[in-house]
């Protein structure tokens, strides 16, 4: 008896500890319906199977692509019924790294009345927001979780309202591997080093025919 009690609390045991994150957490993860890291192949089947229209899909770098969404396919804590509404993804390496709802309001005061309920309802759900900061027309508001940083913004140029989900694990990794390429300190290429940059076999007037500037 003591032996099956013994193999049923190590069961239970080896279940707890490989269970990734709680139910709870895996919603926290999946602002807006799209979970934070996935690809985009897989935005993109998520896209399609809720019937929204994706408005544009810009490259903006080697590593970073953004999506636009006309609607979002999750309900939000403010009424979204008539109102101009878009969902934004950002990728990293074709990992998800942010997604956004953003409202195009019709004026300031509807642009205020967003804000209002939703500062209402993350304060509510994630604590006081831990920074307000204000420059020219663009207001923010902050929250931070372990593996989220929440971002509310406001630009009174246009009346408009962006609520942004960032992932924290591949938001560092962007910004170290922008840090790097500023600081030059990223990896060297041994091969683009010794044929490119170095005279150990570049053919003559190699510079010249292809306009290469070291």
């Amino acid at each position: 008896m003591k032996f099956l009690y013994s193999i049923a609390v190590l069961c239970i045991t080896l279940l707890y500890l490989n269970y990734p994150v709680s139910v709870a957490q895996q919603g926290d993860l999946a602002p807006f319906g799209f979970k934070l890291g996935i690809s985009e192949k897989d935005a993109k089947n998520i896209i399609d199977s809720n019937g929204k229209r994706l408005m544009s899909d810009q490259k903006d770098s080697k590593k970073i692509r953004v999506m636009l969404i006309q609607g979002v396919i999750v309900d939000l804590p403010v009424d979204t019924d008539g109102r101009d509404v878009r969902t934004e993804l950002e990728f990293y390496d074709d990992k998800l790294l942010s997604s956004s709802v953003i409202f195009v309001a019709e004026d300031a005061f509807e642009q205020s009345q967003l804000k209002n309920e939703f500062i209402e309802y993350l304060n509510g759900r994630f604590g006081q927001f831990v920074s307000e900061d204000s420059m020219l027309q663009f207001h923010t508001w902050t929250w931070h979780t372990d593996d989220l940083k929440l971002v509310l913004h406001t630009n009174s140029d246009d009346d408009t309202l962006k609520v942004e989900y960032t992932y924290k694990p591949i938001g560092e990794k962007r910004y170290e591997a922008e840090l790097d390429q500023k600081m030059g300190t990223e990896k060297s290429d041994p091969a683009r080093e010794m044929f490119l940059d170095g005279d150990y076999s570049k053919p003559t007037g190699y510079d010249d025919r292809y306009n290469y500037n070291k």
